[in-house]
């Protein structure tokens, strides 16, 4: 046991004086803390937004949310009157529609078809709707919608679309013909007819391996993706040094000693183990100090949670990178397949991004990558799924166990070597 002791006493010296080291130990968890801390700029503060239209500050603002239910609908809306809120907002009830209003100049056809055609060419859009300055005048004048519809994909829901502005349209002209075509009275027969409309309510639905989840849960999301890419370049790049010893000891036959001598193979592997779960206690408990002294906004999941999380993933990771340097028995190799782990699982995990619009074999490759897990039991957490907790410890066991069994063939080759 004195042994024991020894080697992770010396081990842990060696390792603290290594200022590589202590940056991947001490500066990455402080910068994933940071990334918490943004707050996204296209969130909606009032929780679930299903029914709420995005007003657009700039005409070539950008729209880049996407989502497997909802279709991006942009507004121009020249018009901004109570006829063209009425229709915009009962479009947005639907359920059916993510609504981008901007309300500006008025424009004729031709230039709403350019601005259209220039719009879904930069921006993830279904259709863009024109709506004229003239659109109240014409309906109260007792005359057809001059409102217009561009298609900006091929996509099957804008048939739908299109039935409900057309749905909509003529209850506002039967609404005007019951008024006289009185603007006053119109008005008043149009917010009682919204006042008695049933109360709706958005209940997430999972689609695939995906939650839907309200913009802000989005952008939630997305903070702690942005998180975890730093966490785990930290994770892979501290496991990469305690691999480094290993090779370092192989090299000035401290490893052969160690096994001729009363110290045992199990304690040596009992030091690394040590080691590995040492630094991930340090980079959590960093990381869980910085997020209460620093981040002042909400990312969607309780505290000690995302602690729990992140505990697990770097136990995968740092042990990933210290059975990645046996096998090798070169810490320059360790480096570059870290640095290849890192990059390929952040993308294939989706951190940088949502997954919901890429390709289905994606979606499956995923959810080899640690990361996604721990994305997907976030996005369980922000649904109010249960056994979150039970699901993300089987998968941390899994990889720990897969990863152990690869680590101790690499031992018992180089042994033999």
């Amino acid at each position: 046991m004195s042994g024991l002791f020894t080697m992770m006493k010396m081990n842990l010296k060696l390792l603290l004086r290594n200022k590589g080291y202590l940056a991947f130990l001490i500066i990455l968890p402080i910068v994933s803390v940071l990334m918490l801390n943004i707050k996204g700029g296209g969130g909606i503060d009032g929780g679930n937004d299903s029914y709420k239209i995005h007003d657009l500050n700039k005409q070539n603002e950008s729209i880049f949310m996407v989502t497997n239910t909802k279709l991006n609908v942009k507004v121009y809306d020249c018009n901004n009157s109570e006829l063209s809120n009425y229709v915009i907002e009962e479009l947005a009830k639907a359920g059916s529609y993510r609504i981008y209003r901007y309300i500006g100049e008025d424009m004729n056809i031709e230039e709403a078809r350019q601005e259209a055609l220039n719009t879904s060419n930069h921006n993830v859009l279904g259709a863009v709707i024109y709506i004229p300055s003239s659109f109240d005048t014409e309906i109260l004048n007792g005359n057809p919608s001059n409102m217009v519809v561009f298609e900006a994909t091929s996509d099957a829901r804008i048939k739908l679309l299109e039935s409900n502005l057309n749905s909509f349209l003529q209850s506002v002209s039967k609404y005007a013909a019951m008024t006289g075509y009185n603007k006053t009275a119109l008005k008043t027969l149009l917010n009682t007819s919204v006042e008695n409309e049933m109360s709706k309510e958005t209940v997430g639905i999972e689609v695939g391996n995906t939650l839907q989840l309200t913009t802000q849960q989005q952008d939630q999301k997305s903070s702690i993706g942005y998180s975890l890419a730093f966490l785990t370049i930290g994770f892979l790049f501290s496991g990469v040094f305690i691999a480094a010893t290993v090779v370092e000891e192989r090299q000035n036959r401290v490893y052969n000693r160690i096994v001729l001598s009363k110290s045992s193979i199990i304690n040596y592997g009992l030091v690394k183990l040590g080691l590995i779960l040492i630094t991930v206690i340090i980079q959590t408990s960093i990381l869980a100090i910085g997020i209460k002294l620093i981040v002042k906004t909400d990312y969607g999941i309780p505290f000690s949670s995302y602690i729990f999380f992140v505990l697990g993933l770097g136990l995968i990771f740092n042990l990933f990178s210290v059975v990645i340097g046996i096998i090798t028995n070169n810490v320059l190799t360790s480096n570059y397949i870290a640095f290849l782990v890192w990059c390929l699982s952040d993308l294939l995990a989706g951190l940088y991004f949502p997954l919901e619009a890429a390709a289905g074999w994606w979606g499956k490759i995923s959810l080899m990558m640690p990361q996604r897990w721990v994305l997907k039991a976030a996005e369980m957490l922000m649904a109010g799924k249960s056994g979150v907790y039970s699901m993300y410890i089987l998968v941390v066991v899994s990889y720990l166990i897969v990863i152990s069994s690869v680590g101790y063939m690499g031992i018992k080759l180089r042994k033999k070597e």
